[in-house]
């Protein structure tokens, strides 16, 4: 069960006026030393914990219900998966599809068993005099059948869709089709292509955690790829997307567009042939060539709502990939090329980024790429921050490094005519800055610092680049968490119902009641906390970054409970885990982990760097804890318990507590 990462829209007045509304402080108390949890004991089933509460029995008439897989849902594995939901009673026993399965005291089960090849799980249940049966439907992923011939399967033909590259530049080609054939890409001027087979025979379907039988095979199949140099190409379907950049003219008005125009490019074509047989794919790829003497030139725009979103563009450093680059609104960018829905930006010589298409604004053909000297540097000394001001008369893509005690600040498209860099009063935050030129067009600006950034951010303004350096808190060693401002946000809500359990608590649910103890807490330690939701409704997701790094506050936690992807065993993969993303949240992320795993008792799944909205705030520390999963029913019970979400709630406060000891200033 994927998480989404989906909100619905919401007034943005209203939700940050409600988030602001609901801080609170109170008077400094020490955290609660968690008690020891009990002596570890053999589980008397899969997924039972000792150190868990044990399940409250329920006694009702005996009734079968599937929570997951959904009825008549596709599912993502075809060898083995698991299957959850209730018969009622905990006296139940239980056999799907004549295996037998553990009934928790509650009626909750969780099983993970073989998919019937015909997609009917059959559930039989006895308790007492009392019988229950459900057939219940899911759609497993069907087996390609085997070729008939020469066959290509037309939609694992790749590259597709709208595309733009430098001329010459090599395009990959795939498909899967029939086995020990000859293959080629025939080009609109015949040129043929060969596309070699790199695999044949059978093709075992990739499985995970299978049991009782291997996963299914499908003879006959085979992968083959080749490449080709970057021409004009126009796809025969007329409807395919176009790209925005580059020119699909290969005999008017020369390379240098930034707009598509018709004309000159044609189709080009997969053959196949398997002995005497002999078939024939069209390429669905319009393909534009991009002028490297001219590339067009787009503006970076990140066309969220005001107060739901933080008016930055993300990029990647490849289509698909995890984010990387973080660039403020304005943001110069030199285009070379698209894929489908993104856009390639060049930012050294060997260096690209790829960010969405619908974040970037076209700039009217024949602007200049940006290119920029950086004069002398200043540094501004603020409470709360270094200001570090570079002079630059084009917005040029930027990158911020974070390293110990030090932050490098990349500047692509930029030269440097720094000649001094002026340092500003003694600061104990700042040891020295220094500058260097990496490429011919990448400048790199350094500061080496007395103590770990708590955080940073980037803005244009009048004057050039701004980047802002966040010093970390000064807090009272007997109270380090008072009069600190924690964001604690409550995942999902409203329509967003998030993992859902066997006897069906949601997670949104689940999330909203340890949050609320959380707060607890911490405004019993001191602090002053604002809850992005406080009662079941919808929040947009970058509506509660943008009240954490509005309000200026010092750290951000976001509560989750965790699901699997289907085929993933949760007998042998469940524990707890935190996430972050930016290295001034790892620590953090730690400190929160080791007291969660503590509290629960679970397996420890460590902290994970991982591209989640609520985890990569840049102006704070940021963690995403994702405490139990909601799928196992000693957890689901365990998560209805008051005392349970207290646990958690004390555990997450510690482990703040324990990360401010040791990275604020402490007097």
């Amino acid at each position: 069960m994927p998480r989404r990462w989906r909100g619905a829209a919401a007034p943005a007045a209203a939700v940050v006026l409600a988030l602001l509304a609901s801080g609170a402080c109170g008077p400094s108390a020490p955290l609660p030393t968690p008690a020891p949890p009990p002596v570890p004991a053999a589980p008397a089933a899969p997924g039972v914990e000792p150190s868990l509460p044990p399940i409250p029995p329920r006694d009702e008439p005996l009734s079968l219900s599937v929570v997951y897989p959904p009825a008549g849902a596709r599912i993502a594995t075809r060898d083995s998966n698991f299957i959850f939901g209730s018969t009622n009673t905990g006296r139940a026993r239980l056999l799907i599809n004549g295996q037998p399965v553990a009934v928790a005291p509650n009626g909750a089960f969780l099983a993970f068993l073989p998919v019937p090849p015909d997609g009917v799980y059959v559930l039989e249940a006895t308790a007492g005099a009392q019988t229950a049966r459900l057939e219940h439907a899911v759609v497993p992923p069907a087996p390609d059948p085997p070729p008939r011939g020469a066959e290509i399967q037309a939609r694992s033909i790749t590259p597709r869709g709208a595309w733009a590259a430098l001329p010459g530049e090599r395009i990959d080609v795939s498909f899967r089709g029939t086995a020990g054939g000859q293959a080629w890409l025939v080009l609109p001027d015949g040129t043929r292509v060969p596309l070699l087979e790199l695999r044949s025979g059978p093709r075992q379907e990739p499985s995970v955690d299978p049991i009782a039988r291997p996963a299914e095979v499908t003879p006959g199949w085979a992968e083959y790829r080749g490449y080709f140099a970057a021409r004009p190409l126009r796809a025969a379907d007329a409807q395919l997307e176009t790209p925005i950049i580059g020119s699909l003219d290969s005999t008017q008005g020369g390379p240098g567009a930034t707009t598509t125009r018709r004309g000159g490019a044609a189709p080009a074509r997969i053959e196949l042939i398997v002995g005497n047989d002999t078939t024939r794919a069209p390429l669905p790829l319009n393909l534009a060539i991009v002028d490297p003497a001219r590339p067009p030139v787009g503006i970076a725009r990140d066309p969220g709502p005001p107060g739901q979103t933080d008016m930055v563009v993300v990029a990647r450093p490849a289509p698909g990939a995890t984010s990387h680059f973080f660039w403020p609104n304005g943001t110069e960018l030199t285009l070379t090329g698209q894929r489908g829905g993104e856009l390639r930006v060049r930012l050294g010589r060997a260096l690209d980024a790829w960010v969405p298409v619908g974040e970037v604004r076209l700039e009217p053909p024949g602007t200049p790429p940006p290119v920029t000297l950086v004069g002398n540097v200043r540094i501004a000394h603020n409470p709360a921050y270094l200001e570090v001001l570079f002079p630059v008369t084009r917005r040029v893509p930027l990158h911020v490094e974070e390293g110990e005690r030090r932050v490098d600040i990349l500047l692509y498209g930029a030269v440097s005519a720094t000649d001094r860099i002026r340092l500003g009063p003694f600061d104990p935050f700042l040891d020295r800055a220094e500058w260097s030129q990496e490429q011919d067009s990448v400048y790199r600006f350094t500061l080496y610092l007395g103590a770990q950034p708590w955080g940073w951010d980037a803005s244009w303004t009048d004057a050039g680049l701004a980047v802002r350096i966040r010093r970390p808190p000064t807090v009272d060693a007997n109270a380090p968490l008072d009069g600190l401002l924690v964001v604690v946000d409550p995942g999902h809500g409203g329509s967003e119902r998030g993992a859902r359990g066997p006897t069906a608590l949601a997670e949104a649910d689940a999330n909203l009641a340890v949050a609320l103890a959380l707060r607890d807490a911490l405004q019993r330690a001191g602090a002053r906390v604002i809850m992005t939701r406080e009662e079941d409704v919808t929040v947009p997701l970058y509506a509660r970054t943008y009240a954490a790094e509005s309000a200026g506050a010092h750290l951000l936690v976001s509560v989750h409970h965790d699901a699997f992807p289907d085929g993933v065993n949760p007998f042998r993969n469940y524990g707890t885990g935190v996430y972050y993303f930016h290295p001034h949240s790892a620590e953090f992320a730690r400190q929160v982990q080791r007291e969660l795993q503590r509290a629960t008792g679970l397996r420890d799944l460590g902290i994970v760097r991982a591209s989640l909205a609520l985890a990569r705030p840049r102006w704070l520390p940021a963690v995403l804890t994702e405490g139990m999963f909601m799928m196992v029913p000693q957890q689901e019970a365990a998560l209805r318990s008051p005392a349970m979400q207290r646990r958690l709630g004390e555990a997450i406060a510690r482990g703040m507590e324990a990360f401010v000891l040791r990275n604020a200033i402490v007097r």
